[in-house]
């Protein structure tokens, strides 16, 4: 199975040949680094990769006096990726562990306070992130000329994760609004309970 980034770039090879150039504003287009961090460079050296396994190949193209740039199409094996890497990302329940996650289960390390904190301002983040999501899905809605339903499914499917990390943000802070102090029993001692 290939990389996120390595198949969001065959997925846009599969639709029409592109420079690298293209594919980063494309990627930048539907805002991929608020859910999928990746530099410029992470793009280049991947479409690198792909070039070296065979999955996609390259053409030097020159217009007029503009510089040389090559153009990448998707090679038959690219495209078997593709369908195998779309497969896998739809069946899997690959729930990864976020950074968040983590945070939750140590921030009785820090003050109650520190940690309130810290999550109003995350909570002031993530429904400014939703509000500008559901923007996005009202306008795509009011012309569905304009946006493959694809598009408009990954983007609600954001949107139910952000809505799912505001609900256990505004828990834990009602939570800690009623403890006295955040540290409680080791969050490492969670013995199975048999049923």
């Amino acid at each position: 199975m290939l990389s996120k980034l390595a198949t969001l770039i065959l997925g846009i090879l599969s639709e029409h040949e592109r420079s690298p150039y293209e594919i980063t504003k494309m990627l930048e287009y539907l805002q991929t680094k608020k859910w999928l961090p990746l530099a410029d460079s992470t793009v280049y050296a991947t479409i690198n990769n792909l070039k070296k396994r065979g999955l996609i190949t390259g053409r030097i193209e020159k217009n007029g006096n503009l510089p040389e740039k090559t153009i990448y199409n998707i090679t038959p094996e690219g495209e078997f990726e593709l369908q195998e890497s779309i497969t896998a990302f739809l069946s899997e329940d690959n729930y990864q562990t976020s950074h968040f996650d983590i945070g939750i289960l140590l921030m009785h390390n820090l003050s109650k306070s520190e940690i309130l904190i810290k999550l109003k301002k995350k909570l002031e983040r993530l429904e400014s992130t939703a509000f500008d999501i559901r923007k996005q899905i009202f306008a795509f809605e009011r012309d569905t000329g304009k946006i493959a339903f694809s598009s408009l499914a990954m983007l609600k499917h954001r949107l139910h994760i952000n809505e799912a990390e505001i609900k256990t943000i505004k828990e834990l802070i009602k939570e800690l609004n009623i403890r006295i102090e955040a540290q409680d029993l080791s969050p490492f001692d969670m013995r199975m309970v048999d049923a």
